[in-house]
């Protein structure tokens, strides 16, 4: 008689099912407990942080000088971005400029909802202008960002080369119908394939990575001067392009040693050992069409709907719209869950037929009636 044994890190895996492949024959000591992975963002500590405020706007602040969120709440500003673009407007036009104004209204109106950005429309000073800027930066990242993550799902399903497959290949939680469009509209478009394929060849004459992450320069400049009172611009270039205080590469050193010099340079013509870290950078790094290198992106001109001064969206949200976010994400996770236990069935079905003699038939009896006559004749002897 089989005997079921158990399988990986001696069975103590605490009743919890193994996450391995079924097919894979874990090692004596493989744990059963799920390895974390990075999830898309669900904002739900932006859901707390807004019911907490009493289905407000949360305060949001910009940096002066570049007109990014920084601060509180900032984390969540560029990922509710995200959110919006979902919900409403689609991704077959060519970049963010191209979006239709009625999409465009729909996603900055979300933004005022969420976030207290009205109070900086009606503040005195320059600053609004850098902040509508720099919001319609941020929406036009996000949007190619997101596009570009489609792309990469159209690609790896076989694009033009299998159709049919592709067609058939539709990212989890985004429309069908929109899919086919995206691909019928965009990714078939000669132009944009060329188009594409030159920024890709662009892309690997880069001879340095970043390796500054999700938070933005201003982030970091805002956070250090709150720790320690002071921020320098070329030391978060060199850390932002280091590993462990070592550069990624020779070119990231070379880069440095310019920087280095063109303070140097700068201090003998200036006859003061202070000097402009903005100017420091700009020689040691050079000029770049749409970029401050080694601070950020130029801000460019802030979409027209955004700019006008008679768009100031009042806060419209309450507290009907937070349970509609919060219901679709209790949908996501009832999805999650089933596809949880839908894999648990298939694993459990998978090791109750590979267990040593036992038959893989769901009730687990033999179909065979003479092997189980030739079982009989084998306990008799």
């Amino acid at each position: 008689m089989a005997t079921q044994i158990a399988r990986g890190h001696g069975g103590d895996g605490g009743g919890r099912d193994p996450t391995h492949n079924p097919k894979h024959v874990p090692s004596s000591c493989q744990s059963s407990v799920p390895k974390k992975t990075r999830k898309g963002a669900k904002n739900y500590e932006l859901l707390k942080a807004f019911e907490d405020n009493g289905y407000m706007p949360l305060p949001i602040n910009f940096d002066p000088l570049t007109g990014e969120a920084i601060g509180d709440h900032s984390k969540w500003f560029p990922r509710w971005i995200t959110t919006l673009l979902e919900d409403h407007t689609v991704f077959e036009y060519e970049s963010w400029q191209n979006v239709p104004e009625p999409h465009k209204l729909q996603i900055y109106t979300g933004l005022f909802d969420m976030f207290d950005i009205a109070s900086w429309q009606k503040a005195p000073g320059t600053h609004w202008p850098r902040v509508q800027a720099s919001i319609d930066t941020v929406c036009s990242n996000r949007y190619r960002d997101k596009k570009y993550k489609l792309k990469l799902h159209y690609e790896n399903a076989g694009g033009s080369k299998e159709g049919s497959k592709a067609y058939d290949s539709c990212p989890k939680g985004y429309d069908k119908t929109k899919w086919r469009s995206l691909i019928d509209n965009l990714f078939k478009d000669e132009k944009y394939v060329k188009r594409s394929s030159v920024n890709k060849a662009n892309r690997a004459k880069q001879l340095f990575p970043s390796l500054q992450g999700s938070k933005s320069i201003s982030s970091q400049r805002y956070d250090q001067i709150q720790k320690t009172g002071k921020f320098s611009y070329v030391e978060t270039w060199a850390k932002n392009h280091s590993r462990k205080g070592v550069f990624v590469n020779k070119h990231a050193a070379e880069t440095y040693e310019k920087i280095d010099q063109a303070r140097t340079d700068l201090q003998c013509e200036r006859g003061t050992e202070e000097v402009d870290e903005l100017e420091i950078l700009g020689r040691g790094l050079g000029e770049r069409s749409g970029y401050i290198l080694g601070v950020g992106r130029k801000l460019k001109h802030a979409s027209p709907i955004l700019a006008t001064s008679s768009y100031m969206p009042e806060p419209q949200t309450s507290k009907k719209k937070y349970e509609e976010l919060e219901e679709r994400s209790r949908r996501q996770e009832e999805e999650m869950e089933r596809m949880r236990q839908e894999m648990a069935e298939m694993r459990a079905l998978f090791l109750r037929g590979h267990s040593g003699g036992e038959s893989s038939t769901p009730n687990g009896s033999n179909t065979n009636p003479s092997s189980q006559n030739d079982d009989h004749e084998d306990e008799d002897e």
